[in-house]
């Protein structure tokens, strides 16, 4: 990887935290919002469940029938929309029109955060593809850790529509940037919506991506749900949520250095297993332990996120070694069961409290992390016995 091409994985980096921000800065300015929409919070969730909708559908959908498009207008093309899109929000006090904004941020994303991979893939020698990625993948974690933060507390002092200006403010440095060091020609396979047909009928893939959808389902059943879980045992939300997004922060760039070290296959393993191991702490009043300490309240979030947050790179790289003639189509679809696994864990999580309680949601988040380490080891068989047969 040539010293001329970081600040081409920066600025790529820089529009994943705009994406990242602009997904999830909702969650987190919903009470503001809502009052200054004149909606329910109940429909003020919708922003929300109408992006990852959108993003779910239209990411594959997208990316498969631009295939024949140049990598670099197709990444311009979406980063200037999630621009567009998040100017509308903080235009608009029309609830209808927040909502198509929203769907317009969400294909904009959708397309952008795979198109970033698939090309930081096709522009890095083997080894120095985990690192790369680890890079661009940072940008959505530093959205998470720092993104929501700001965002929150931008509405908080001045008013909702200014955390979109946050948001705006960093898509557009990123589109500059971009197009100055993106490359004019990017050898990628050329796609069309006929790939994304055979991608998603291909149970190999489908296998594959159903990893990423249990690990996120598995982390959600819980994570959906932290405010409450670090409350039962006193803790202070703020802090813990914190040392939930720092450690996913350092795990992008961690699990970069172990894809290299250990292969991509080994370090998504370790992802996905760890959850088996942190989860059932939250889990532990069910065995007469409470209230949890608040060091542990502050430590778990942060070595949960280290170990399980940077899954998406070796996933990455397993979908585009072993496809690589199907580009960032298997990413998008990647990306689709992601926003699955994530709506699953949220909704699971919600029948868990509605049902045996908050005690129970890291065991069953743990149960769900089996089903994920299972589907991965299926996952390798499926793809041995594919190269013995060959």
């Amino acid at each position: 990887m040539t010293r001329a091409f970081w600040p081409t994985l920066i600025f790529l980096a820089l529009g994943n935290f705009a994406v990242g921000t602009s997904g999830f800065l909702v969650v987190g300015i919903l009470p503001q919002l809502t009052e200054g929409l004149g909606v329910s919070p109940t429909q003020g969730s919708l922003l929300f469940t109408i992006y990852a909708a959108a993003y779910a559908i239209g990411s594959p959908l997208l990316i498969s029938s631009t295939g024949s498009v140049g990598r670099r207008r197709i990444l311009l093309a979406a980063i200037a929309t999630v621009l567009v899109a998040t100017l509308i929000c903080a235009l608009t006090r029309s609830f209808g029109v927040m909502l198509a904004a929203r769907i317009l941020a969400a294909l904009g994303g959708g397309v952008f955060t795979p198109v970033a991979a698939s090309v930081v893939y096709a522009m890095t020698p083997p080894e120095s593809r985990g690192r790369a990625l680890g890079v661009v993948f940072a940008g959505l974690q530093l959205s998470q850790a720092a993104g929501l933060p700001l965002g929150v507390l931008a509405a908080g002092r001045f008013d909702w529509p200014i955390a979109f200006v946050l948001v705006l403010a960093i898509a557009a440095i990123a589109a500059a940037g971009l197009i100055r060091t993106l490359p004019g020609k990017v050898q990628v396979p050329v796609t069309s919506l006929l790939t994304l047909l055979e991608t998603a009928l291909d149970p190999r893939i489908l296998v594959a991506v159903s990893v990423m959808a249990l690990h996120q389902c598995a982390m959600m059943v819980s994570y959906a749900f932290i405010a409450p879980l670090v409350l039962r045992h006193a803790g202070n939300v703020s802090l813990a949520v914190a040392a939930f997004g720092i450690g996913g922060v350092i795990s992008g760039l961690m699990m970069a250095r172990l894809a290299a070290r250990l292969g991509a296959v080994g370090s998504r393993m370790i992802a996905v297993a760890s959850q088996l191991v942190t989860l059932p702490v939250l889990s532990l009043p069910l065995l007469g332990v409470a209230p949890l300490p608040g060091s542990v309240l502050l430590i778990l979030p942060f070595v949960w996120h280290l170990l399980a947050g940077g899954l998406t790179i070796p996933q990455q790289i397993i979908l585009m070694d072993r496809n690589p003639e199907r580009g960032a189509v298997v990413l998008g679809l990647n990306a689709t069961f992601n926003y699955l696994g994530i709506a699953a864990g949220a909704a699971l999580g919600g029948a868990v409290l509605r049902g045996p309680g908050l005690d129970w949601l890291g065991a069953v988040g743990a149960a769900v992390a089996g089903l994920a380490v299972l589907t991965a080891i299926y996952s390798e068989t499926l793809y041995r016995r594919a190269a013995l047969a060959a």
